[in-house]
């Protein structure tokens, strides 16, 4: 949403006292949040303003009961924003180049298979690519810039938005569909029980995988 001065911002639907959503439907304009259950009230910042006497919040202190801000980047025209962290650095900078369009193609594999495939003929700090864990690449095709978001949707299908910079939507469409080929693909090799091979980029990303499902154990 953008707030009084215009300013992007993401903030969690999910009001502080009991979690329920403070926003029904997505487009509108509005003056304030108010969830409908239990009337705890926030401005266009997420700042909390008011509640009823009976359900008043027991830490009254500035911020405590403010939605949830989540940390986010504008690259021309689209909002990308990060669920669980606190800094910026994991979003993609601004290609600096005008908005082409958005490619949407369904794949049927399972989320890590895609990222495997995006990251396979990379290195670590190869010029013209850059990953951002888990689920963002940036690359060059061209004179065009690619920021890849891949979106996990079910066990096995896959969406992959391709965003792009510098150039046409038209000019992209045969490597997306090679993309979609290669993963299928891909994701054969792995229900096969063939384990992933790569570059140094390929195995961070399953040694973060690894970290991160020990630490939701």
């Amino acid at each position: 949403m953008r707030d009084k001065d215009g300013e992007v911002r993401v903030l969690r639907n999910a009001c502080r006292h009991q979690n329920m959503p403070v926003v029904g439907t997505a487009p509108g304009t509005c003056e304030s949040f108010r969830c409908r259950f239990h009337g705890w009230t926030y401005d266009l910042q997420g700042k909390f303003l008011a509640a009823p006497p009976p359900v008043a919040p027991a830490d009254p202190a500035p911020g405590a009961n403010d939605l949830q801000s989540l940390p986010a980047r504008v690259l021309n025209g689209l909002v990308f924003f990060a669920v669980d962290h606190v800094s910026t650095a994991i979003l993609p900078p601004d290609p600096g180049q005008p908005y082409g369009g958005t490619i949407v193609t369904d794949i049927a594999c399972n989320w890590k298979v895609c990222v495997e495939h995006l990251l396979g003929e990379h290195g670590v700090d190869e010029p013209g690519f850059a990953w951002f864990w888990p689920l963002v690449a940036m690359r060059r095709s061209g004179p065009a810039v690619l920021v890849e978001q891949v979106v996990p949707h079910t066990f096995l299908r896959t969406r992959l938005f391709s965003h792009v910079f510098g150039g046409t939507v038209e000019a992209q469409k045969e490597a997306a569909a090679a993309a979609k080929e290669a993963c299928e693909r891909l994701q054969l090799t792995r229900a096969a029980g063939t384990p992933a091979e790569g570059g140094a980029l390929l195995t961070r990303f399953h040694q973060m995988l690894d970290e991160a499902y020990a630490g939701s154990s």
